[in-house]
């Protein structure tokens, strides 16, 4: 008996004597946990091809002729077209820090989440907004904006989506409607 308690003595010795030792391998499971919980969380990247949809197209060619005043047109877009053609655009102009971009269309709005790129860190960011028409402008009201960037930031984000928003008053189209349905959105409008 007294070889045991002589035993759990040195034990105990030994251990407050490593403590440090124990905390660093306690910290180094507790890292390796998490890293291994954050790699099973994450989603493989929403990958399309980079096309650009045929009726934007046509309709951006006959813009470019020249050969128009007033005409009406229409373009009609699913969820998979409108990433589709987003992704081109994000091919075409490597500059703008976003990739993978999915699209969700319902009748009450439209979300969309994506990769933000920033230093070559990739942020997945994920946002909602309702489109509505005003003199035939597209008026965005942001639902939701989930980004993991401080508030400020985010302050920032939303005004220059309204910046450029003001731009759209330089395209050479006004819109008309645009019925918004589960996957699909109709847009109508003339060319200036």
């Amino acid at each position: 008996m007294a070889a045991i308690n002589v035993a759990r003595r040195r034990a105990a010795v030994w251990i407050k004597s490593r403590l440090n030792l124990w905390i660093a391998v306690g910290l180094i499971l507790a890292n390796l946990f998490m890293w291994a919980q954050l790699l099973l969380t994450a989603t493989n990247p929403h990958i399309v091809d980079p096309v650009r949809d045929p009726e934007v197209e046509a309709l951006l060619d006959y813009i470019h002729s020249g050969n128009h005043s007033g005409e009406t047109w229409e373009v009609t877009l699913t969820e998979l077209e409108a990433e589709q053609t987003i992704t081109w655009y994000l091919k075409r102009y490597p500059q703008i820090p976003f990739a993978y971009p999915e699209v969700n269309i319902t009748p009450d709005s439209v979300s969309g989440e994506g990769d933000v790129i920033i230093t070559g860190l990739h942020l997945h960011v994920r946002g909602e907004a309702r489109v509505t028409l005003k003199d035939g402008l597209p008026v965005v009201e942001i639902l939701d904006l989930s980004l993991p960037l401080p508030s400020s930031m985010k302050d920032a984000i939303q005004q220059e989506i309204q910046i450029q928003l003001r731009r759209a008053e330089r395209l050479p189209v006004r819109f008309t409607s645009a019925e918004w349905k589960d996957g699909v959105v109709v847009v109508k409008g003339t060319i200036r």
